[in-house]
């Protein structure tokens, strides 16, 4: 069998290469992130998201179906969350991990018969989806969800936050709780695929550098994060969405390689943005490259608490 890095002709070794000419990869590589550095991650990236991804507020990847990016694509995450909230007639919806607000938002003024609950590490939402009538946002960790009511809610959605967790049955533990019998749990997120190991020394480079250039300890492997969702719920659906995503990183790509091919001009501006700004700019860079060598995955999965 050809060894995977020999199977594809792209840019990772370069990419690599223009990486060491500007960072300590070894600095990046050592980190190991915990709640405060999430937070001040997505806090000093606040700008720079709503600039280069969506002024909405949107922090996620953009799903296309038809390879081609879209502006819409940002929403079709909460396009499908809507979708099981009205085949469920659902009354109770909790967002975890919710960001700036902007899906539970959508989804909100969408379903003004329904009600939302949107909760983050740093209750930082934009201020317009604070007058929301329907929409309420809290301070909470999905890792303790005490303060939410017991059998209260119909569906129950995390948009690439459950990545973050080195816990995750603590998680969908906390989860089960909260969900009425039959309630669902949509998540969708990153992971490392099945089959992705062993990886080349220059894979695993790349891949540390994806886990902690999003302050992410790591990315756990499908089949072992499906392994606990089977413990406690039925798994309703389990869709592989990576090519799907490959346009919206793909575009972002485009964008940071003029930085990274002139290492005198990124060292200039180093010297002005924060670390966790352009730690961001790496994953960028080589998410493409993961995701088309099949070590990453973007999965959609879809819980039923009927156990």
């Amino acid at each position: 069998m050809i060894p995977r890095a020999l199977q594809y002709d792209d840019n990772l070794e370069l990419y690599l290469q223009q990486i060491r000419q500007i960072f300590d990869i070894s600095r990046l590589i050592n980190e190991s992130p915990a709640e405060p550095e999430i937070i001040d991650y997505y806090s000093a990236n606040k700008l720079t998201y709503r600039l280069f991804y969506s002024w909405e507020g949107f922090y996620h990847s953009g799903i296309s179906y038809d390879g081609k990016r879209k502006k819409g694509d940002l929403k079709e995450q909460a396009r499908i969350v809507e979708a099981y909230v009205r085949d469920t007639d659902a009354k109770a919806v909790l967002e975890l991990g919710c960001g700036l607000g902007p899906n539970s938002a959508f989804l909100a003024a969408r379903n003004p018969q329904v009600t939302f609950a949107a909760a983050d590490l740093s209750n930082l939402p934009l201020k317009r989806f604070t007058k929301i009538p329907n929409l309420h946002f809290c301070l909470a960790d999905y890792h303790d969800l005490s303060n939410f009511e017991d059998d209260s809610y119909d569906v129950i959605f995390i948009i690439e936050a459950l990545c973050y967790s080195t816990n995750k049955k603590q998680v969908f533990s906390e989860v089960k709780k909260k969900l009425r019998r039959n309630g669902i749990l949509i998540v969708f997120d990153f992971y490392e695929c099945a089959q992705a190991r062993p990886l080349s020394p220059a894979e695993e480079v790349m891949w540390d550098l994806n886990c902690k250039g999003v302050a992410a300890n790591r990315f756990e492997c499908v089949t072992d994060v499906e392994r606990s969702m089977r413990e406690l719920f039925s798994v309703m659906t389990a869709k592989n969405l990576s090519e799907c995503i490959l346009p919206s990183y793909e575009r972002q790509e485009a964008l940071v390689r003029f930085y990274f091919s002139h290492p005198t001009f990124a060292q200039v501006l180093n010297a002005f943005v924060p670390f966790d700004v352009l730690k961001n700019a790496i994953v960028v860079l080589l998410v493409p490259t993961s995701l088309r060598r099949k070590i990453q995955c973007y999965y959609l999965h879809v819980l039923r608490n009927d156990k």
